[in-house]
């Protein structure tokens, strides 16, 4: 079973960050908070160790990001994924749309209904 193992948050002068950390250590992801756009969470660095992928670690570190946001009244998820097919595929499933894309890196948000 795929668990959330260890949450941490700094904060500091322009806003905070969060880290999550999956399977103790499996996987992790940021998440970053400016004050300066407030209703708006950026995610960086979701990743899985190589010999843990395709295992749901991501999908469930991504769930858990999308459900904090909800809760702390977030309007918008922001991100640049890879271009890879599994990775954009999985970001789409969860309803995220393409802003902005390059050579190697897609951008894309998702707004959260309901907030």
């Amino acid at each position: 079973m795929i668990q959330v193992s260890n949450v941490h948050q700094n904060t500091w002068d322009w806003g905070s960050t969060v880290d999550v950390i999956a399977n103790n250590g499996e996987g992790i992801v940021e998440m970053s908070f400016n004050n300066s756009n407030p209703g708006v969470c950026f995610i960086s660095n979701l990743s899985v160790i190589p010999s843990a992928r395709r295992q749901g670690i991501a999908t469930v570190l991504l769930e858990y990001c999308i459900d904090y946001c909800a809760k702390k009244h977030i309007f918008r998820i922001d991100l640049d994924s890879v271009k890879e097919n599994f990775v954009v595929n999985m970001y789409h499933k969860y309803g995220f749309s393409d802003i902005k894309e390059s050579e190697d890196v897609i951008q894309m948000y998702k707004l959260l209904n309901g907030i």
